[in-house]
């Protein structure tokens, strides 16, 4: 719908109050229609895990324990070169089972670890896995060599991806896949 008065100036309206002779000026202003930005739909029920990764994972890699951490959309901050991370909020993650308690601690109290991530081309890179707390937020974040991971695969905003974890020789990995 089309607002005439949009950009044009309002006239106030004089009215008088409580009836005691002083009038009082009220400017209205035109109402600005405010819209939410589209987020991307996550497919429900969630993908499973390719045979191709899976294979890879366990006979190549001879992993185990594969389980889905989040399968989220990626949003600007995970692109921007400039930040180099790739965000998991613990509000979305699937299970917090994919960590040892001991691991959880470490993270909670500040201590990043060295983990593995396998990309969407099957490709391994070391990787920082922190907790950071963001106001009432907490979220873990992948850091170090993801711009090249987000570069060498192509990723941009609003692809669906999923985050799997799983263990090689009890050391934490992961798999980045699109979905």
């Amino acid at each position: 719908m089309f607002n005439n008065n949009a950009g044009k100036k309002t006239k106030p309206e004089f009215k008088e109050e409580d009836g005691d002779g002083e009038w009082e000026s009220e400017l209205k202003l035109p109402k600005l229609k405010i819209t939410k930005k589209h987020k991307p739909t996550c497919p429900t029920p969630t993908p499973d895990l390719s045979d191709r990764f899976k294979q890879h994972i366990f006979q190549n890699m001879g992993g185990s324990g594969l389980v889905l951490v989040i399968q989220k959309a990626l949003f600007f901050s995970d692109i921007n070169p400039t930040a180099s991370r790739l965000s998991i909020p613990l509000s979305q993650v699937k299970t917090h089972e994919f960590l040892k308690k001991t691991e959880a601690d470490d993270l909670a109290n500040q201590s990043p670890m060295q983990v593995c991530l396998l990309d969407p081309s099957m490709e391994k890179t070391t990787m920082t896995l922190n907790r950071w707390e963001m106001g009432k937020t907490s979220l873990y974040v992948m850091t170090e060599s993801w711009n090249s991971v987000v570069k060498n695969n192509r990723l941009k905003k609003g692809d669906i991806v999923q985050l799997w974890s799983f263990r090689v020789d009890s050391n934490l990995c992961f798999a980045l896949v699109r979905v």
